[in-house]
């Protein structure tokens, strides 16, 4: 083995190659300089290819570069031993090295074949920019299909309010229908039982009997004005109203109704400024959320009342008619009562649904609530989670200005007239007898008509009148709105008091009540007749007086 070392080493018996050139400076030079060229050139591709797989750690095959530049570095040393055996003829180290370079070419060339078939499949350029074009068109494909899926989603939900604008509008006219005449079927029978109650005082049987056709006719005048209410078509009398003094009242008038197991806790914002909404109702839909709170905490609980001011944005009030972004007065309750399960969320608001035992709830409540806080133009959340209680929110218009608050009149037994003379105008012959005969029995003398154009043949023929009492709704050309304006247009400073079970917008702007118009909602008692026909012949005496002679 170092015998072959020491001849394969050994360059005394060669000679150099540059006389194989016969030492001619031009062919000598020649070889050197191409030679130093080419292992330059050999020697920069390594490092180049070095700097380049750093650098790039993400470059496919990058590992090919490593024996690929020891392949090249071994080629550029057979070109610096070419021009050093020149001179020195050392042909065995030569050798030797173009035995190295043959085995690193080969091993390069084994590691490069297979890599031709993955190399050739990486995409060209054209095929990117291909691709591209297929990715932005199924990028394009999938924006639009987003874009149908939400105009979908919305059809869906538009779908929706319409149909529950249909079943609104289909229970309005239901209820609209049935109030005026069942109305008027209870106020003959809530008069007549005031009547017969006071002959019958001394009948102790009699007097039980007519205490239950009482509470009866008083049921089905509650159950006709929730119907109303959640159809926004009872009539409103909106107000400026000191939210945090009506709260106090009503927290007031709740306690004994609810009783001790339940707590009661009020937290009033100072300062709190006023709402545009009818006082009345008001309370009555915060005793019917306090109710259903209370029913919620059999075992007892609390309820927590809060009153702010709140700000709904555009996006608060987006996809709710009616209603505009703006400044609130928020009444918050909360209790930690058993909850709604999600299941019925979607339904609490909808007439006759309840969660409640048979017989221990109607399924009007929150409906009423619902229906009077959007005809108020305001909103209604409720959020609630089984087990954990349930919390309702109402958001009411506020007041444009602070006005006086109303004085209300101190009720008096029974107002009885001075034989003023009242124009009774009603299409029902039994509702008109019992309004005339209970009219006469309050000391006034009474004038009736079935129809507008009877009552305003009444008037053309100079019968003197005091007050026209009309209802609203009546068959013909003429209602009562109507036959109001071209009276008052005859007979200047007339007084006018309407009545109805159901106005059908005819004295009212979307429920609401016009400043001035005085109504009697059917049914009406004794008491509350007597009552509205002394307050409308004071203002007609007011009237009266503000009309110049002519």
């Amino acid at each position: 083995m170092w015998s072959f070392l020491e001849r394969l080493l050994d360059s005394s018996t060669f000679s150099p190659h540059g006389i194989c050139l016969l030492w001619e400076p031009e062919l000598i030079w020649l070889h050197v300089i191409s030679d130093a060229i080419i292992a330059a050139s050999y020697f920069s591709i390594p490092f180049a290819l070095a700097i380049l797989v750093s650098k790039r750690r993400d470059f496919q095959f990058g590992w090919m570069a490593w024996p690929f530049a020891a392949f090249i570095l071994a080629c550029g040393l057979t070109h610096v031993f070419s021009i050093y055996t020149l001179w020195v003829p050392i042909y065995g180290l030569e050798g030797l090295l173009k035995a190295l370079t043959a085995i690193a070419s080969i091993f390069t060339a084994v590691l490069l074949w297979p890599l031709i078939p993955k190399i050739l499949a990486i995409p060209t350029e054209a095929q990117l920019r291909e691709a591209h074009i297929a990715l932005a068109e199924e990028e394009r494909q999938r924006q639009h299909s987003e874009f149908l899926l939400e105009r979908f989603r919305e059809a869906e939900v538009n779908e929706n309010k319409i149909r529950q604008a249909q079943k609104m509008e289909a229970v309005g006219q239901l209820t609209g229908g049935i109030a005026h005449d069942f109305n008027n079927i209870l106020t003959v029978i809530t008069g007549t039982i005031d009547i017969l109650a006071e002959a019958v005082t001394h009948n102790r049987q009699l007097t039980e009997i007519t205490a239950l056709i009482r509470d009866a006719a008083e049921r089905g005048a509650s159950l006709t004005r929730h119907l109303l209410a959640f159809a926004r078509k009872q009539p409103l009398q909106p107000s400026d109203v000191d939210v945090n003094a009506l709260m106090v009242d009503t927290i007031e008038l709740l306690r004994p109704t609810i009783g001790d197991h339940v707590d009661i806790d009020f937290h009033p914002m100072p300062d709190l400024p006023r709402a545009l909404v009818d006082s009345n109702q008001l309370v009555t839909a915060i005793i019917n959320l306090a109710l259903n709170a209370r029913d919620a905490m059999p075992k007892g609980g609390q309820l927590r009342i809060e009153t702010r001011t709140a700000e709904l944005k555009p996006s608060d009030v987006h996809g709710h008619d009616g209603l505009a972004a703006g400044d609130y007065i928020a009444i918050a309750l909360i209790d930690n009562g058993q909850g709604i399960a999600e299941a019925d969320l979607a339904k609490v608001f909808e007439p006759f649904f309840t969660t409640k035992d048979v017989g221990k709830g109607t399924g009007l409540g929150l409906s009423m609530v619902y229906g009077f806080v959007k005809q108020s133009n305001g909103h209604i959340v409720l959020d609630s989670e089984l087990g954990r209680g349930t919390r309702v929110m109402l958001y009411l218009p506020r007041a444009a200005a602070v006005s006086p608050a109303a004085v209300p009149e101190p009720r008096q037994p029974e107002a009885r007239g001075a034989q003023e003379i009242v124009l009774v105008v009603e299409d029902d012959r039994l509702v008109r007898s019992y309004v005339l005969t209970q009219i006469e029995s309050l000391g006034y003398t009474t004038l009736s008509a079935n129809s507008g154009a009877e009552a305003l043949a009444v008037l053309d023929s100079g019968a003197p009148v005091d007050l026209l009492f009309t209802d609203v709704i009546m068959p013909g050309a003429m209602n009562g709105r109507e036959l109001a304006t071209e009276a008052e247009r005859r007979r200047p400073g007339l007084r006018v008091l309407f009545t109805s079970g159901y106005t059908e917008n005819a004295i009212d702007q979307d429920g609401k009540l016009e400043q001035g118009i005085l109504f009697l909602g059917k049914p009406y008692s004794r008491a509350q007749l007597a009552r509205m026909l002394r307050v409308a012949l004071r203002e007609r005496r007011t009237r009266l007086a503000q009309v110049p002679a002519e």
